[in-house]
């Protein structure tokens, strides 16, 4: 008849009750929902396994998508003044120009505005044009040709614009628009042709130089698109925009 477990015996079995507390993979996260289902996966019979497996990666999209959810709406607001288009009637450099003369026809130039802002045109030479308006150059141009020309009246149009938009990300076109006129966010990314299938509306990046310094703004252009009342955003010169893809 064998006698009461010895000490040692006893120290053997306390042994093993620690290790089973400590085995690989049982730590202090199998209080928590995600320790449970990976012990389940680990200790479920095989036909158990897979529906175990399934519920430790749902649970991770979840927690995952609630992380995105958080970082897409943790930006800035928009301050009012961005919103606000800026009127820039002035010729710049780059812009094109045609010079018709009413009383010669023959000296019809078209010119582009070089880097220095002038134009060179015949008889008189070089003249500003950058920073002044159409109608302000016609009238100068008028008043120098009165000498030279017995009707000096000069009519000017404007040929192509220099300034524009940059439109990239997930749009069907990307590249430059030229901005002839004051024009929104979203009508720049329809004149690159709109959002691609996998295109955020929600996350639409306005990149802009301002006093030196590049600023970024988060537009949600989604709800212009769903009919919802909304302040619309207006581009300037040189803005870039970038249409962010979904994630999913």
């Amino acid at each position: 008849m064998k006698g009461p477990p010895t000490h040692m015996t006893t120290k053997k079995m306390n042994a093993k009750t620690d290790a089973n507390k400590h085995a690989p993979g049982d730590d202090n996260c199998t209080n928590t929902w995600f320790g449970r289902i990976r012990e389940l996966v680990r200790t479920s019979a095989p036909h158990r396994r897979r529906w175990a497996t399934g519920m430790l990666w749902a649970s991770v999209l979840l927690v995952f998508g609630a992380f995105l959810g958080c970082e897409t709406t943790n930006h800035p607001p928009v301050p009012p003044e961005a919103y606000l288009s800026k009127p820039n009637n002035s010729l710049a450099p780059g812009d094109e120009i045609i010079v018709i003369f009413s009383g010669a026809p023959e000296l019809n130039t078209k010119q582009k505005i070089q880097p220095n802002g002038k134009v060179s045109l015949p008889t008189i030479g070089e003249v500003a044009a950058a920073g002044k308006s159409v109608s302000s150059l016609q009238q100068q141009l008028t008043s120098l040709y009165q000498p030279h020309l017995q009707d000096s009246r000069v009519v000017i149009s404007v040929a192509g614009i220099a300034a524009g938009v940059y439109v990239s990300g997930a749009v069907q076109r990307p590249g430059k628009i030229p901005l002839d006129r004051s024009m929104t966010a979203l009508e720049a990314v329809m004149e690159a042709g709109g959002f691609t299938q996998l295109a955020n509306p929600s996350q639409v990046f306005i990149v802009r130089v301002q006093g030196g310094k590049s600023r970024q703004y988060v537009l949600n252009l989604k709800d212009a698109l769903h009919n919802t009342e909304s302040t619309p955003f207006y581009v300037r010169a040189y803005d870039v925009i970038y249409v962010k893809e979904r994630v999913w």
